[in-house]
């Protein structure tokens, strides 16, 4: 039996190129507002349910002390960006804030959902950075009410370019050197004293060409004493 062997040449012409992508922005949503630990918020962008965020979550699936950005795609323009009070049904949800952000092409975005003693608020952060190749990229963004004016330090070395971030402050990006396990610390100048003090400290790996954003969050005297709610510091690898 003889076989048959059919080879077809093709030619691509720059006329057939693959079309340019439309316009897209890439966004992540993260909920800092304590009050929601073990109870879920929904986002809405213009009144469509987008996802469920909980306390320290930003839909990575991971809420401990190191997440990885969750970025989606969306087009770019004009939106309405809304949390709710509860994870019941949407028909059921009253808003507790809601903002307008524009979100414009190739660019990442971060919306925090805020709680000030109550009050809940929305900001948000411009991610987009060009990795170091030689070290790493860090900045803060500081999300807790009453920690008061924060700075950070790697072992023993004060970092200059984060210092006294006030609440609802972000830093620039800094480039450090990589460590496996810096000794990350936040400190605070105690009122009392007046000298810089150890507010918290962990230990997170810095790894060269990678770009990651420090949150501090909870409350140093949260209001009902619960312990879930007290001050710590999550670092997102956003690159």
């Amino acid at each position: 039996m003889a076989l048959l062997i059919l080879v077809v040449f093709t030619s691509c012409e720059k006329d057939a190129e693959m079309p340019v992508p439309p316009p897209a922005s890439e966004l992540m949503i993260y909920n800092s507002a304590a009050d929601y630990f073990g109870a879920g918020s929904m986002v809405l962008i213009n009144n469509q349910f987008y996802g469920d965020r909980s306390y320290n979550d930003n839909g990575a699936g991971l809420v401990g002390a190191f997440n990885f950005s969750k970025y989606s795609l969306i087009d770019t323009g004009v939106y309405r960006i809304a949390f709710t009070d509860t994870t019941k049904l949407l028909e059921n949800a009253r808003k507790i804030t809601e903002s307008i952000f524009t979100l414009e092409d190739k660019r990442h975005y971060t919306i925090y959902l805020l709680d000030s003693l109550g009050f809940y608020e929305t900001m948000y952060t411009k991610d987009d950075i060009a990795p170091d190749p030689l070290k790493a990229k860090i900045r803060l963004i500081n999300l807790s009410p009453d920690a008061g004016p924060v700075s950070l330090s790697i072992d023993t070395l004060a970092i200059g370019a984060i210092k006294n971030v006030a609440y609802k402050q972000m830093t620039d990006y800094t480039a450090v050197l990589p460590d496996t396990k810096p000794g990350l610390r936040i400190m605070y100048k105690d009122p009392a004293t007046g000298r810089d003090t150890l507010l918290i400290r962990k230990s997170f790996p810095l790894e060269v060409r990678k770009c990651y954003t420090m949150i501090l969050r909870g409350y140093r005297q949260p209001v009902d004493g619960n312990v879930n709610k007290t001050i710590n510091l999550s670092t997102i690898t956003n690159f």
